[in-house]
């Protein structure tokens, strides 16, 4: 279950992400209406998996501190990314 927690709010977070308009991994951002419902009904899912395992104090900083890490993270990992060169 505590696996379930960390995909879950790792996956939710990664969704979010790519439905921004400014994301830098995908040449056109997902599209906003379903794929933000989905991202935010598994972030939700997440909480209620980590409120089964641990505290609830616990759950709600683990579950703030992965997404915290993956939506921050993620901007500057679309940077090791090869960009396709036009031209020479």
């Amino acid at each position: 279950m505590s696996i379930l927690f960390l995909l879950l709010t790792v996956l939710g977070s990664t969704l979010l992400y790519l439905s921004h308009r400014h994301q830098g991994w995908l040449a056109q951002a997902l599209p906003v209406k379903p794929w933000r419902t989905i991202a935010s009904l598994m972030i939700m899912m997440a909480l209620a998996c980590g409120w089964q395992v641990y505290s609830p104090t616990t759950t709600i900083f683990a579950w703030l501190v992965i997404s915290m890490l993956v939506l921050s993270l993620l901007p500057f990992l679309s940077l090791l990314k090869k960009k396709k060169t036009h031209g020479k």
